[in-house]
Formats: structure tokens, C-alpha cells, sequence
């Protein structure tokens, strides 16, 4: 049986999606749209999630966010992070 994703929504077109299942989250993607990088909105769309379960795993981590993600596990903000993804390479022709 397929797990249905959960979506929260937040400011700015901010969005966080994974798997509930009790007081754990698994954590797929989060999406800051089109907001600039490094302003703070992932960071702040964590804390406002971290309140509503006793963990938090990030899974399907892209190589290129992974020191994010990291700093988020330091800041308690995530607990467990799952495997690394290699990030896809665009060649120029």
C-alpha cells in the first residue's frame, strides 16, 4: 500500500513534504521557490516543524545541500540524515 506525503506549507511559497507516521516525520523535500538561497527560510521553516514531532529524518539528500542539512542536524533541527545522493551534472556542448 502506497504512504500517502504530507505536505505543510508556509510564507513565501515555502513548502516541506514527506511521510508522517506517528511523532516521527520523514522529511523528502523542501522547497524554498523562488525566495533567494541563504536568507534563512529553510532554517525557519524547520523550526516551525520541529515542534509537531519527536523526530525528524531527511532523507534523499542531495550532495549540493548536504552542509545544510548538517548544520540543521547540529541545530537540532533534524535528527537523522539518510543517504547522500550524487547531484547531476550538466555538461555544456
Amino acid at each position: 500500500m502506497a504512504k500517502t506525503a504530507t505536505v505543510f506549507k508556509f510564507d513565501r511559497g515555502i513548502k516541506i513534504i514527506g511521510f508522517k507516521n506517528g511523532d516521527h516525520f520523514d522529511l523528502r523535500v523542501l522547497t524554498i521557490g523562488f525566495n533567494p538561497k541563504r536568507s534563512g527560510l529553510g532554517q525557519e521553516a524547520l523550526r516551525l516543524l520541529r515542534p509537531k514531532f519527536k523526530r525528524i529524518s531527511v532523507n534523499e539528500i542531495y550532495e549540493e545541500t548536504l552542509p545544510f542539512w548538517i548544520k540543521m542536524k547540529e541545530r537540532g533541527l533534524a535528527d537523522d540524515l539518510g543517504p547522500v545522493k550524487e547531484g547531476e551534472k550538466n555538461w555544456a556542448c
